[in-house]
């Protein structure tokens, strides 16, 4: 005799994500004109202290003032722009005394979590290959522009504060990401991409090492010394010319 198949179906159970991997984020037009301020801003089109008046924007990128006004408002919170009453809104200014309240706060950010992350134990063969990873995108990206090279830099940084699993400390990195990829950015105006990739080799060699005080002392000198090594003025007075001869 047939068996009588359940009316009610059996379910399938349900596959466990791939751990590591996150659905993609659909880009938005915002999204696109965070992007384009930033790598104008990396790349000297736009320099430190210019004022950003919406309806240039408008016009450069082709969208309409509300993905524009957004991409402002986003950027004003993380501060990459200023606006102010009767002077509009501007570029962050990269003053001295602004680029050092950056670089101590991201230099104190970068530490905590190396120390975290080296204290637990987490600089395996595995993690040490994401870094291995990361310095090889960053290589790459000397072909491509400052912007470019700019953002395979974070994402370097990016891995390296994520080691230390805290969440909380990732948040208060990213706040200040988008700062850090317009200063490494210019640096490049300045300074041979060469160079800089060779520094990561030096920090990735310190952290396998699981050395901390050797990893803090390197992370110090990457960030804050040799930053302080790189004229800005002279970057961004060399650029304005240049800049005002072909505008955006």
């Amino acid at each position: 005799m047939a068996v009588r198949s359940s009316s009610r179906a059996k379910k399938a159970p349900a596959r466990p994500k791939a751990a590591g991997w996150e659905a993609p984020r659909p880009t938005t037009l915002v999204d696109h004109a965070v992007a384009a301020i930033v790598s104008g801003a990396s790349r000297g089109v736009i320099l430190p202290g210019d004022r950003i008046v919406e309806a240039d924007l408008v016009g450069a990128l082709g969208m309409s003032r509300v993905p524009i006004r957004e991409a402002l408002r986003i950027l004003e919170s993380q501060g990459v722009v200023t606006s102010l009453p009767y002077k509009g809104i501007r570029l962050m200014e990269m003053t001295h005394e602004r680029l050092e309240q950056v670089l101590d706060v991201r230099s104190s950010l970068e530490i905590l979590a190396v120390r975290r992350a080296l204290e637990a134990g987490r600089n395996r063969p595995r993690d040490i290959e994401l870094l291995e990873r990361a310095r090889h995108e960053l290589e790459l990206a000397q072909r491509d522009d400052s912007y470019g090279f700019a953002l395979a830099d974070a994402a370097f940084h990016r891995q390296l504060v994520q080691l230390a699993d805290n969440p909380v400390l990732s948040v208060l990195w990213e706040s200040l990401a988008r700062q850090v990829t317009i200063i490494v950015g210019l640096a490049t105006l300045g300074k041979p991409m060469r160079e800089i990739v060779l520094e990561h080799d030096l920090l990735i060699r310190a952290y396998a090492k699981g050395d901390v005080e050797a990893m803090v002392r390197e992370l110090h000198e990457h960030i804050v010394v040799m930053a302080h090594g790189i004229d800005f003025d002279a970057i961004i007075e060399d650029r304005r010319p240049l800049r005002d001869a072909h505008p955006a």
